[in-house]
């Protein structure tokens, strides 16, 4: 977790996110309670009640900075005027470069999905997130299924590389993602 959340300028509300940003993602959602991201934030309980009506819509903020970020992600990431093949590859080699990188505790969306299934308001952030990933590689094949199971094969990829703490199952989800696409 990032030391000096609590003295990052910004407003309280600011400063909230970016404490749940850190422990919600290394720690867990449900590990988290409201005490450590006020201290982590650098305010007191009833600050964080003003700013969130509980710890429910500090979750859905905090998968919408991740869902934003995601987007912005793919965005970045993607060439349109490369083949297919390259723009799938893409998907998979940032996440082996964040593995690499360290940068790397796993799907927020998933550890949601997992951690707080009652929330609906995350849920629907969650399912949000499935259907961001599967329309951009809908958009590269022009084949929903095809881009349906490259997803579950980029979804399991990243349990798997968060479970064996190795960037090998994000390479063998690669090269078979790969093998769905039509060679030229």
């Amino acid at each position: 977790m990032s030391e000096n959340v609590s003295r990052t300028r910004g407003t309280a509300r600011d400063r909230l996110l970016a404490a749940a940003r850190d422990l919600f993602y290394v720690n867990g959602i449900n590990t988290t309670g409201v005490e450590a991201l006020a201290t982590a934030a650098g305010v007191t309980k009833a600050t964080l009640y003003n700013n969130f009506r509980s710890k429910d819509e500090v979750v859905v903020a905090y998968l919408r900075e991740k869902l934003s970020a995601t987007k912005a992600a793919l965005d970045a990431h993607d060439d349109p005027s490369a083949p297919p093949p390259e723009r799938v590859a893409v998907v998979f080699d940032s996440l082996a470069a964040d593995i690499d990188a360290g940068r790397f505790q796993g799907c927020p969306f998933a550890k949601a999905a997992v951690e707080v299934p009652a929330n609906t308001a995350a849920m629907t952030v969650v399912r949000e997130h499935h259907d961001t990933v599967v329309g951009h590689l809908t958009g590269i094949t022009a084949d929903p299924r095809a881009a349906e199971t490259i997803t579950m094969l980029y979804d399991g990829a990243i349990v798997a590389a968060k479970a064996t703490g190795d960037v090998a199952p994000v390479v063998h989800a690669r090269d078979a993602a790969l093998d769905l696409l039509p060679r030229r």
